[in-house]
């Protein structure tokens, strides 16, 4: 279970991330969720209202564009955590429509952590009508040394 200390005012910790192309939360890709991420007592959430561009079926958000939210709050949950991973298993529950225009919330979190491995978890809720969209747990391989300080170099160092 997420905790829930959902506070508006608290600051993204990736608004301040070098600019980039990613499709989940670079501020450089026009088509792109652009997802900022702020903490939460256990985790990262963000908010997101799709328009019609991320649309699958008429009125309906793309499955697709859900998995990418719950990956990007999963690995924003380990990256709020000083470390860096890549995905190595996501495995997605969508459990009631995501409808275009209706704002919605995702939440991640680490769940364990071992050696190399990380296991996670996120969630995405529809605010408006408190159902919860699409579910997903994760496993994460954390990168090698030298790739995680390239990567914050590169992604969050803003003097670099």
């Amino acid at each position: 279970m997420i905790a829930h200390d959902f506070d508006p005012d608290a600051p993204p910790i990736n608004r301040d991330a070098r600019p980039h192309h990613c499709f989940g939360c670079g501020t450089l890709n026009a088509n792109g969720l652009q997802l900022l991420f702020r903490r939460s007592l256990d985790g990262v959430w963000a908010e997101f209202r799709p328009d019609r561009r991320f649309e699958g079926y008429v009125g309906m958000v793309h499955g697709g564009v859900l998995s990418t939210m719950l990956d990007e709050a999963m690995s924003w949950a380990i990256t709020a955590s000083g470390q860096f991973a890549v995905t190595a298993r996501l495995n997605t529950s969508f459990r009631s429509p995501a409808r275009v225009g209706a704002l919605l919330r995702v939440e991640g979190r680490v769940t364990d952590a071992r050696r190399r491995l990380l296991d996670t978890a996120a969630t995405i809720t529809d605010i408006e009508r408190g159902d919860v969209v699409a579910q997903a747990d994760g496993r994460f391989m954390r990168v090698s040394e030298e790739q995680a300080a390239a990567w914050r170099a590169r992604y969050l160092d803003r003097g670099a």
